[in-house]
């Protein structure tokens, strides 16, 4: 099981645009996913959240925003997130929170 924090401007972090220079906060990886849950643009308005987003996607993995703030959650909507409901921390803390998910398969157009 993969489970670790991705920091600012590591390898992998870099891999996927994740730098200081446009972000300050961190990402989770989890399995097959990355949620976001506490990061900030540096440059707002200038699209590298959206990118953000479509090199994660790229990578085959899947995005997950929980509890998003109301500028977050208009952000996800626009890009075609789902609204779901998951456990806060599955066995240990299963009150259910709002998760916005971006699925890879779903995300590719069709050929």
């Amino acid at each position: 099981m993969i489970n670790h924090c991705i920091d600012l401007d590591t390898p992998e972090a870099c891999e996927i645009g994740f730098t200081s220079d446009k972000f300050d906060g961190y990402l989770w990886r989890r399995d097959n996913h990355i949620t976001i849950s506490a990061i900030l643009s540096r440059q707002p308005g200038q699209g590298n959240l959206s990118r953000l987003f479509d090199a994660i996607l790229a990578k085959g993995l899947d995005v997950k925003v929980p509890n998003p703030l109301p500028r977050m959650e208009q952000i996800g909507k626009n890009k075609g997130f789902t609204r779901t409901q998951e456990p806060f921390e599955p066995g240990i803390i299963d009150d259910l929170i709002d998760v916005y998910v971006l699925k890879a398969e779903e995300s590719k157009e069709p050929e």
